[in-house]
């Protein structure tokens, strides 16, 4: 009743709404009256709207009618009553054509075995049951096979139940009918979505696409006895659907479409002809020249079906379906090539839909771009706001003129003399006011007994202005401070923002970097492989910049050999002209494939060792180390030593190792990361609490490593029996809210030493002349190269200095520089294509003994 109100035009009960008749002058017509309908838009665009309908409706009547037509088995119509639901559900209107249609095709066909009698019973019953349903509650969509089953099967047994024809076999194919029913309706259900155009975009599956062509062999088992001066229009139209699929999704796809179309159009036929075979093996045969024109392809279709015809089948038989193929080929021959091509762009295997999906990823790559950069830019001008806002002075006064401006006007200003003090001695009045702040900060309090004595002569109100000027004082230390730290966090701030800009633009630029460098160069790549006997499913370049390869190769049923590490990596060393390895390795759930990224190999690796002993024997250490690859060819040892000892010491300098390292593999700079942990520090807590930081960071291409010290004792390097100190002289992290970081980046090579060590262990030795060149002198008489050794001798070396006593936490962090050593040699084969400019890199200089650290 009430939905009539929701019709285009009408009131709120079906009415039109009411007119009134309102006078206006000529100038607010103009402005009241609405736009006038342009007709001449109007109406072709209508006229459009009635022809697509009327389209719709003769392209679901045709097809209502195919398949009411369509009996299998000499009397089974599973198709009909799927055919109507599917429709039904997909839009009423469509339904009602459909039907039309198959009730008109059940009669034309009932001298092969249809029943349009009981065809109009199932539909009538199969709407009445929607509408109940529907009435009550909303019908799910997973329930529709059911009911299709259950009328579709109730009602053929219904219709013979009354009958002497009630047997056995009856019922059997009655419940077999209501079977293919529901498979029909399964898969017919997933069709309407994928032929709107809200799924143009979608690419198919394999099995959507046996599902398409299942819908199209039931349309033409509607065709069977059709024919035009004796040519069966079922046998051109099946044959031409797979040479249509040969040419499309080559001869996978196409033996699959002619096997499944051939075996439903033999159910039909009551017969298992020679069709499955021909379809299936000519669909194959033109499958496999894909490659070739178009031409080729029905040239191989009809050599396919020609030789099964001849060997299957009458002379008689064999003319006939050879008139059929060449026919189909003919059609084929003149169908639209953008036919083909839109075909292609949703049929999985084939070229067009590779480059559709790569366009695809492209899009997306570019969305992800885009919206990251725009992020980037938001984080980049806050910094920017922030920095500006730093550079900006602050519009207040010294501590020392706030002081007397305050207690000039709470004190002098209601005094008698002011006129004299403040007007005709000012710079007298202020300079004894400056003198009593200084005597202050002597005495840290002013009294009658040490004020100056031109302010004690001058100011008949002591006893009310010393402890004013005193409170001004403080009050002013403070705000200053405060100002002062809101500065310097602003500072930080401003940096943390950029720094993120930064790593977010990077982060663009990486997603935005073409994921396939060239086919040319995969195919390059591929026909390598070839010559070793490999083959992989697919290779993807992702990278070919010198000393940043990135490549990943799909494996299918990966052998566990570990034929990516032993044969693909060398070929690939000798392709490219530089060590390649294998990152990593990563298998399916059920291990049919496994994708395989395959990368450059650093020049250097590190090997480290450590020797750790908490104060006097216990069991917690306050002292905190951790050596991590940190991305990008980067590898950190930090080592950081907190305040005091225990847990406490432990967490804050855990703390400061974990969160350094983690800003270091988001990609934040070194100095950047460093200042970050020192105001988490600051603000964890209210009571004092600080921690050392020793920072090395080596770039694993060239050993260029550079040295950062928060705090910390000095650090050593040993090249060979040459020892060198690295100190530094800014404090600890956690105790200013404005650091200095001292940084120094010096070369190394292969063999060099890097020792870190905490404060205990110059404690343990603080009795010596010299602990500095003491501990040189140890490291230079240690004549091992392994890192772990060497933390064990020195510790223990300590140890026995300090008497046996452990006074403080005490750790050692020794880290080595190697050269790496791929496991494999390199492949070469003859006539091997080079696929780059091999360009070597170049090696780091010869080291140079390092220098005390510098404060940036």
């Amino acid at each position: 009743m009430h939905s009539k109100s929701k019709q285009k035009g009408k009131g709120i009960y079906g009415m039109r709404p009411p007119i009134h008749l309102v006078s206006a002058t000529s100038e607010s017509r103009a402005h009241t009256l609405p736009p006038q309908t342009d007709f001449s838009q109007a109406e072709p665009k209508r006229l459009n709207q009635h022809l697509v309908r009327i389209r719709f409706m003769l392209i679901a009547l045709v097809v209502g009618y195919l398949m009411g037509r369509a009996v299998i088995l000499d009397s089974l119509t599973p198709f009909a009553l799927a055919g109507y639901a599917v429709s039904l559900n997909l839009r009423k209107g469509t339904s009602v054509w459909v039907g039309t249609g198959l009730l008109l095709g059940s009669i034309s066909a009932m001298s092969a075995g249809a029943n349009p009698l009981l065809l109009l019973a199932m539909l009538v019953s199969y709407r009445l049951l929607i509408y109940f349903f529907t009435r009550v509650d909303r019908i799910d969509v997973h329930a529709i096979p059911f009911l299709v089953f259950a009328v579709d099967a109730g009602f053929r047994i219904g219709f013979v139940l009354p009958t002497p024809h009630l047997t056995l076999y009856t019922v059997g194919m009655a419940v077999v009918d209501g079977i293919l029913s529901f498979l029909l309706t399964l898969m017919f259900l997933q069709l309407p979505p994928l032929l709107s155009s809200a799924r143009v975009q979608k690419q198919w599956q394999t099995d959507e696409v046996i599902g398409m062509v299942i819908l199209l062999a039931s349309l033409m088992t509607g065709l069977k006895g059709v024919s035009i001066h004796g040519i069966s229009l079922e046998g051109v139209f099946a044959r031409y659907l797979v040479v249509v699929f040969a040419a499309v999704g080559g001869a996978g796809i196409a033996g699959t479409v002619g096997i499944v179309t051939g075996v439903i159009l033999s159910l039909g036929a009551l017969t298992m002809s020679p069709l499955i075979g021909i379809l299936g093996f000519a669909g194959v045969l033109a499958g496999m020249l894909r490659e070739g024109k178009r031409f080729l392809i029905g040239i191989g279709f009809l050599v396919g079906s020609a030789i099964l015809a001849l060997y299957s089948s009458h002379p008689a038989s064999a003319q006939q379906s050879l008139i059929l193929s060449a026919i189909a080929v003919a059609l084929f021959y003149i169908t639209p090539k953008r036919m083909f091509e839109a075909l292609a762009r949703v049929t999985p295997g084939t070229t067009n839909h590779t480059l559709r999906q790569q366009e695809h990823v492209r899009r997306i790559k570019s969305m992800m771009t885009k919206r990251i950069e725009e992020v980037a830019t938001v984080f980049s001008e806050l910094g920017a706001s922030f920095s500006s806002a730093v550079e900006t002075p602050y519009r207040t006064q010294d501590v020392t003129d706030h002081a007397i401006e305050f207690t000039k006007s709470e004190i002098c200003a209601s005094c008698r003399r002011f006129e004299r003090c403040w007007k005709r001695e000012e710079e007298h009045t202020a300079a004894d006011f400056k003198a009593a702040l200084h005597q202050l900060t002597v005495d840290e309090e002013l009294t009658l007994q040490n004020v100056p004595k031109e302010l004690y002569s001058r100011c008949i109100k002591l006893e009310r202005l010393l402890p004013a000027l005193q409170r001004a004082e403080i009050s002013s230390t403070r705000e200053h401070t405060l100002l002062r730290q809101v500065r310097e966090s602003r500072k930080l701030v401003a940096s943390q923002l950029a720094g993120v800009g930064v790593i977010m633009r990077d982060l663009a630029s990486e997603i935005e970097r073409e994921e396939g460098a060239s086919r040319k160069q995969e195919s390059q790549i591929m026909a390598a492989l070839a010559k070793l006997g490999l083959e992989v499913q697919g290779i993807d370049i992702v990278s070919l910049e010198e000393g940043k390869v990135e490549i990943e190769i799909l494996e299918m049923h990966p052998s566990g050999h570990n034929e990516c590490g032993k044969l693909v990596a060398p070929l690939l060393s000798e392709v490219l002209g530089e060590t390649i390895t294998v990152k990593k390795a990563e298998p399916s759930p059920d291990g049919s494939y496994q994708v395989v990224t395959l990368a450059s190999a650093k020049r250097f690796q590190v090997s480290s060792g450590f020797a750790s002993a908490a104060k006097d024997g216990t069991l917690q250490s306050g002292d905190f180390f951790n050596v991590v690859d940190v991305g990008n060819g980067r590898y950190a040892l930090a080592l950081s030593d907190g305040m005091g000892n225990g847990e406490r010491a432990h967490s804050e300098s855990s703390a400061a190792v974990t969160i350094v390292q983690q800003l270091l593999k988001a990609g934040f700079d070194e100095s950047l990361a460093i200042k970050t942990v020192n105001s988490a520090l600051l603000l964890r807590s209210d009571q004092e609490m600080y921690a050392t930081l020793d920072l090395a960071v080596i770039d694993l291409y060239t050993a260029q490593t550079e040295f950062l010290k928060v705090g910390s004792v000095p650090s050593y390097i040993k090249q060979g029996k040459f020892v060198s100190a690295l100190h530094g002289h800014s404090l600890p992290i956690g105790i200013l809210s404005q650091i200095e970081v001292q940084t120094e980046r010096i070369p190394l090579s292969e063999g060099d030493m890097v020792v870190f060590m905490s404060d205990g262990i110059l404690e343990a030795v603080s009795h010596l002349q010299d602990p500095d060149h003491w501990i040189a002198r140890q490291l230079e008489r240690f004549d091992s190269d392994d890192p772990q050794i060497i933390a064990d001798l020195l510790l223990e070396s300590s140890v026995r200095a300090a008497g046996g006593l452990i006074k403080d936490d005490m750790t050692i962090l020794c880290a080595k520089i190697e050269t790496f050593k791929p496991e494999w040699a390199t492949i070469h084969l003859p006539d091997l294509p080079t696929i780059r400019n091999r360009k070597g890199r170049a090696r780091a200089k010869t080291p140079e003994p390092p220098r005390q650290l510098v404060q940036v």
